[in-house]
């Protein structure tokens, strides 16, 4: 009787490990398949560049005129695969007349991985030999949106003669302490796990929990093309040392900071209500993300109290000038535009940042 019930749990093992094997078997092939068709439509518009700047390459994205006055180079916040995808809306304006490059930092859509620590000097670095090795001249207009801020600062600092402007598109709040309560680790056998399992396309299946469904206002082929850079940025360790080292290189950032007179421009976002219909606008954004991704978040107020409307003005403008000034102070002519929005603000109000944008370097 053992011995029989000793074989058939043996048959029902092997039975699910073929299963297993097939569904991953099914799942490589699948992603594989899906990932060249993606790959394909990324190059045919323009995505694909890789340039190698030593033992791995970086892809290096151009749009718009290549003789153009100005080159802007944008640089991406944590994690963002997509940047160059889903910040063209705000760049058409800037395309005509201006070389518009998306340089994506190791482990981000189409620019290979790497073992290296992700950084302030390592990723600095990398920009510099990927522009220089595509051909690409100083001097630059950087645009760094969220946490991009930092490693532009540290640019801007240490290779001033590279800098033309600086254009921070709701740019971390850099500080003494910025970030300090962000956990800081090393990259684990987890994580190798995690990039494996994405690597073969199991990624596929999670992506909605960590690339969300665009605004309204982009079409299903840009959604379709982001995707695919977010899929690719998903099975890579460099974006995990990049976040372990999220607070040192902001904090090593803003205490690196030599004040110039780089012209700059800080578009202040998340920190920019100033108004009760910033309230209500800002609210509504909001909203409308957590419907369209079915998040299971509490929708905001369209309609709050005088009291509470004065509170969260008051904080608004308490954290403007504890935080946003005194930053813009330090890094030394630095223009701060406030437009009330989300913290991906080049995605809510992409064509009013673009005129911004356009209007400051017009006045270079």
């Amino acid at each position: 009787m053992k011995k029989t019930i000793g074989k058939v749990i043996g048959r029902v093992l092997l039975i699910l490990l073929a299963v297993l094997i097939l569904f991953i078997a099914v799942t490589f092939i699948v992603h594989s398949v899906k990932s060249n068709e993606e790959i394909a439509l990324l190059s045919e518009n323009g995505y694909y560049n890789p340039v190698s700047v030593g033992d791995h390459s970086l892809n290096v994205a151009q749009f718009g005129n290549p003789n153009g006055k100005h080159t802007i180079v944008g640089l991406a916040g944590l994690g963002m695969g997509d940047y160059s995808v889903t910040a063209r809306q705000m760049t058409a304006c800037l395309e005509e007349d201006n070389l518009v490059v998306f340089v994506d930092r190791a482990g981000y859509g189409f620019s290979d991985d790497t073992d290296n620590e992700m950084t302030l000097e390592y990723i600095v670095e990398d920009y510099r030999k990927a522009l220089a090795n595509a051909g690409i001249d100083a001097p630059y207009i950087l645009m760094p949106h969220s946490i991009g801020g930092a490693y532009a600062n540290y640019w801007a600092s240490n290779y001033p003669e590279e800098i033309e402007a600086v254009v921070f598109i709701d740019g971390s709040q850099l500080s003494e302490n910025a970030f300090a309560d962000e956990p800081t680790s090393e990259i684990s056998i987890g994580d190798r796990i995690n990039a494996f399992f994405a690597k073969i396309g199991f990624s596929r299946y999670f992506l909605r929990d960590y690339s969300y469904h665009y605004p309204d206002n982009y079409s299903e082929e840009e959604q379709y093309l982001g995707d695919a850079l977010s899929l690719m940025t998903l099975d890579s360790i460099a974006p995990v040392s990049e976040t372990g080292l999220l607070a040192k290189n902001a904090q090593d950032a803003f205490n690196g900071i030599i004040t110039n007179d780089i012209p700059k421009l800080y578009i202040c976002a998340s920190w920019g209500i100033q108004t009760k219909e910033d309230v209500i606008e800002v609210n509504k954004w909001i909203n409308r993300q957590i419907e369209i991704n079915d998040l299971d978040f509490e929708l905001r107020p369209l309609e709050i109290s005088d009291d509470t409307l004065k509170t969260v003005l008051e904080n608004y403008e308490k954290a403007r000038n504890e935080t946003i000034y005194p930053y813009a102070e330090k890094m030394g002519n630095c223009e701060v535009v406030c437009v009330a929005g989300d913290h991906m603000i080049y995605e809510q109000k992409p064509v009013e940042c673009g005129e911004i944008i356009r209007n400051f370097i017009d006045e270079l």
